[in-house]
């Protein structure tokens, strides 16, 4: 019996890095929310003085884009969370000292299933930022010349160059996945070429 329970602990799930679903838990559910309960406030400001904006309705498609897509990352972090739990939780829910290996691998299938929302989730709250970004970088462009005007250039190009900057690290994000992804059937590819061989042999 301890044998097979030390077995089975090869067969628990857990994220790398260690802290990865604390950060995402963050990210979702307390900095989402907050930016986006800032850009509903942020629209109300444009739709009510839209005259002293250059740009005032792609700012509006823009923020408004932004609050959907983090309103959906919370959304989507709520049925990811759903689906990673950890061993203590699992032993603390089913009251079992040493829960069996089909407990494990249960555990080990929900928690892959979790990440992978849980990565759109992020995806999710990444654009939302890219486009909020963007969107305030619009409302900051001066109308006509003031004292002011010189500026909000500067603040336009500062919160331009951030926004930026997070889209092409979503892109390399995403390219270095679907790198990963098609190596990975690459290599799946080429065992079952090689075991085919060998059944042939």
């Amino acid at each position: 019996m301890n044998t097979e329970v030390i077995h089975a602990h090869d067969h628990v799930a857990h994220p790398a890095p260690l802290g990865l679903v604390r950060a995402t838990e963050t990210a979702l559910f307390i900095a989402s929310p907050l930016l986006a309960a800032g850009s509903l406030s942020l629209i109300g400001v444009v739709c009510a003085d839209a005259g002293h904006f250059w740009f005032a309705g792609p700012a509006l498609v823009l923020i408004v884009a932004a609050v959907i897509s983090l309103l959906l990352s919370i959304q989507l972090g709520y049925h990811a969370r759903q689906w990673i739990y950890s061993y203590e939780e699992l032993r603390n829910w089913t009251g079992q000292e040493a829960p069996s290996l089909a407990q494990l691998k249960n555990q080990a299938k929900h928690f892959q299933k979790g990440k992978a929302k849980l990565e759109r989730a992020g995806m999710a709250y990444d654009v939302g930022t890219v486009l909020l970004g963007f969107g305030i970088a619009l409302v900051l462009v001066p109308r006509g010349h003031n004292e002011l005007a010189w500026c909000r250039w500067i603040a336009t190009g500062l919160v331009s160059a951030a926004a930026a900057g997070q889209a092409l690290w979503i892109l390399n994000t995403y390219f270095r996945w679907r790198y990963w992804l098609l190596r990975r059937r690459a290599v799946r590819a080429q065992q079952s070429l090689k075991e085919v061989d060998q059944h042939d042999e």
